[in-house]
This record gives structure tokens, sequence and C-alpha cells, in this order.
């Protein structure tokens, strides 16, 4: 089976306004978070934000320390360094797998260009490929099939299940 990861490239798409892939990953390491980070919010990005803290506390409580919540990373790619921060990694060390995960709200083709073209490459550099596989994994509150999305995603029914397809868990507290 062709993972995901593999196919990330669609060509023909069009990345979102301001947003900034990772391209070639030359360098990543975890950091603590600069101290650039925005504090301004509109309600629909506050309500997101309450969202993710309560998907937040129910992975660490579901999987414990094998889930590290918004983690920092800065890397290296074409020459200037960057900052990125998936919403989680879940860590299966026995299974030798890493899931990112992305949350949101609502189903948005934004979670694809943050997972498979900004996160996974920065993630793959930091985590190399002849020790992991990774796999990713929208969590979202509202699914929506008719949104335009660059690939199918597959719904899963938990965070771990060990797809190799791009994956959505519902949940709803």
């Amino acid at each position: 089976m062709i993972s995901v990861l593999e196919t990330a490239y669609a060509p023909g798409l069009v990345p979102p306004e301001g947003f900034s892939p990772a391209g070639q990953v030359t360098f990543a390491h975890l950091a603590t978070a600069p101290s650039f980070t925005k504090t301004r919010r509109s309600s629909a990005q506050k309500q997101g934000i309450r969202y993710e803290r309560e998907v937040q506390a129910y992975l660490s409580g579901l999987y414990g320390l094998d889930y590290v919540p918004s983690p920092w990373i800065r890397f290296e790619s074409a020459g200037r360094m960057r900052f990125c921060q998936p919403d989680g990694l879940l860590f299966q060390p026995e299974k030798g797998r890493i899931t990112i995960v992305e949350v949101k709200y609502q189903h948005t083709p934004l979670a694809w260009w943050q997972l498979l073209q900004l996160y996974a490459p920065v993630v793959a550099r930091l985590f190399p490929k002849q020790l992991w596989t990774l796999d990713v994994c929208e969590v979202i509150k509202w699914y929506d099939p008719s949104i335009t999305f660059p690939v199918r995603p597959v719904l899963a029914a938990q965070v771990h299940m060990p797809i190799e397809l791009f994956k959505v868990h519902i949940y709803r507290p």
C-alpha cells in the first residue's frame, strides 16, 4: 500500500493564502515557543482553541505519556530557520509509529496542507524513516463530506489506528 506521505504532493493544488509549505527540510529539532506567537484571536478562533483544549485533554488522558501535545519544532528549509507546531504527536514505540495530529473544529482542506506539506516533512527530519513510520490524523468535531478535499479521507474510530491514508477522527466531547 502506498502511504499518504509518499503521495503528499498533489500537482495543480494551490496552497491557501499565507501558507508556506516546509519544502526540503535540512535540519529540525524540538524547541521552546518563539516570542512571536499570536495572542489576538477572532471568536471563531477562540471556539477552535476551546475545542482543541478539550481534544488535548482527551488524547492526553487516553494515551498518557505517549501523546505529546503542541510541540514546537524549529527547522531549516531553503536556507532559513522557521518554526512549526503540530497540535500533537502520538508515539507508538512498540510499532515504530508516530501519528501527527491536527485538531480542527470542522473538517477543512487546510488540515491536509498543514499535516502533509508542513508537519510531515519536518517530523520526518526529526524522527528518521529508518526508525519510524509516520501517519497523520485530523481530529474534528464536525465532518462535512461535501467539502472539497485534496484526497479522500478515511474516518478512523481511533487516532492510533494504523491507517496509511489521510485519517479523520471525529471527537465530540
